[in-house]
């Protein structure tokens, strides 16, 4: 349990406090930081290069991934952000030949249909099943006048949140909170540049870096308490948070948070115990030679930011990474979509209507004990994608009953329903093949045999409760 909080703690610290500080060149860093954090309207670009070992992806090779984002942005009002960027992502040289765009506009997320022909392309270059070729392209000729997939409405997303203040009130916020509650603080990782300022973090001088801030919070743990009370007084007093349950209430979640003082103390004092054993060095050990260093800088009217790094755990280099980034103060403005949109339950449900046509399944398998109340299901399409799940059938004198609108329209079938005489029907052009059968909660059952009527083979085992059946097309 003290090994758990103490981790959890680290965590939490390493998140928070790695800029923090008051000396000149921490100060430096966090001015530099926030003159960046200040623009809100600006345009942007980034270019990342990921190397990841055959031992996480499993592959024969390590794998190379290259990203590519320019775009612009204004967030002068961060309740109705405007975020238009495009996205190239190459995998071992493979990767979109069109950038995807997405826009963050009306309170919505947009992604441009060309996303549906660049997955499709990515799953034909590794191999892996997901979106059939075939059904993307005539998904795409039915799409022909549509120009976005809303994939988002941001309210959707954790609530909706509300900003009572200006986004540079709550930057200013932040800086006063680390300035007042780590004042005196020396992380010893932030070195000035000659155009701005380098943090690096190694294994080595990691572990020094979490000694030295559990050091210093043991040693001033009512202030940082306090200040991080005040700290998040003033964030819930500049949003309002509507989720599931109503508003947030502020009194109260400060009330819990103060309610947890004495527990942080306590918790704090066993850290302070338990790096005085210094076990935590074994951790730098096993690390390595690993290390992540971050750059920022100011060239002219063109910020940037420069970030690299590599995982080595003993002795072996799981992976590295090099980032660069520029930011360029312009205006913006804030523009909305008035192309023709679908939303992704759109999408979606076209997908399917259009996979059981042009990738219909093939063959159904089937299983289940006689004292179940579900099968479980595998539809197997003609490119060889699977679909696992379980399904509702019933038992009626021995016999396992399924339901014909699934199956049938699992295979392309169409499938009507004769309110009158109370009957389904697979229509075929203009032949309609009555499917007999009993209708449960609405639904019509039919007998596992009841598809030879279509001309499907059916394969059928049983071994004393445990039942397997295929119909195949």
């Amino acid at each position: 349990m003290v090994k758990r909080k103490i981790s959890l703690f680290i965590a939490v610290l390493m998140l928070f406090s790695v800029l923090t500080g008051c000396t000149v060149n921490e100060l430096g860093y966090l001015n530099m930081s926030s003159e960046i954090n200040k623009l809100t309207q600006y345009e942007f670009k980034n270019s990342t290069q990921m190397e990841i070992s055959k031992l996480i992806t499993g592959g024969e090779k390590n794998s190379k991934i290259d990203v590519e984002i320019s775009g612009e942005a204004n967030i002068d009002d961060i309740n109705a952000m405007y975020l238009n960027m495009d996205v190239k992502i190459k995998v071992d040289g493979k990767g979109n030949s069109e950038p995807v765009k997405m826009i963050m506009a009306d309170n919505k997320i947009y992604v441009s249909k060309n996303i549906i022909a660049e997955v499709s392309k990515l799953q034909e270059d590794f191999g892996f099943y997901g979106y059939n070729g075939l059904v993307a392209e005539k998904m795409l000729e039915e799409l022909k006048d549509t120009e976005y997939i809303v994939v988002a409405e941001m309210d959707d997303i954790y609530g909706s949140v509300s900003y009572k203040e200006n986004y540079t009130v709550l930057l200013e916020s932040a800086k006063e909170y680390l300035t007042n509650a780590f004042k005196g603080f020396d992380s010893k990782l932030i070195k000035k540049t000659s155009n701005g300022y380098s943090m690096e973090l190694t294994a080595e001088n990691a572990v020094e870096f979490v000694e030295r801030l559990v050091k210093y919070v043991s040693e001033n743990k009512e202030l940082v308490f306090d200040e991080t009370i005040k700290y998040l007084e003033n964030i819930y007093a500049a949003v309002e948070i509507k989720g599931m349950e109503g508003t947030v209430e502020t009194e109260e979640i400060i009330a819990e948070l103060e309610g947890m003082r004495e527990d942080f103390y306590d918790t704090i004092d066993e850290i302070a115990e338990f790096f005085e054993t210094g076990e935590q060095r074994l951790y730098a050990g096993m690390l390595d030679r690993s290390y992540i260093k971050n750059e920022i800088y100011k060239k002219g009217r063109v910020y940037g930011q420069s970030i690299e790094g590599e995982l080595i755990y003993e002795s072996i280099i799981f992976g590295n990474i090099k980032s660069e980034s520029e930011i360029t103060s312009k205006t913006v403005n804030n523009a909305s979509v008035t192309e023709k949109t679908i939303s992704v339950e759109e999408l979606e449900e076209l997908y399917g209507v259009l996979e059981n046509k042009y990738n219909p399944v093939n063959t159904v398998e089937l299983s289940w004990n006689s004292n179940d109340t579900q099968v479980f299901v595998g539809k197997i399409r003609l490119d060889g994608a699977a679909e696992y799940e379980y399904v509702q059938f019933a038992i009626i004198e021995n016999r396992a009953y399924l339901p014909l609108r699934y199956i049938g329209e699992a295979f392309g079938e169409e499938v009507q329903w004769d309110d009158a005489n109370k009957k389904a029907y697979v229509v075929r052009g203009t032949e309609k093949i009555d499917m007999t059968g009993t209708l449960i909660d609405s639904a019509t059952m039919v007998k596992i045999r009841d598809f030879e009527k279509l001309g499907y083979v059916i394969g059928y085992e049983q071994e004393y409760d445990y039942s397997t059946a295929t119909i195949t097309k």
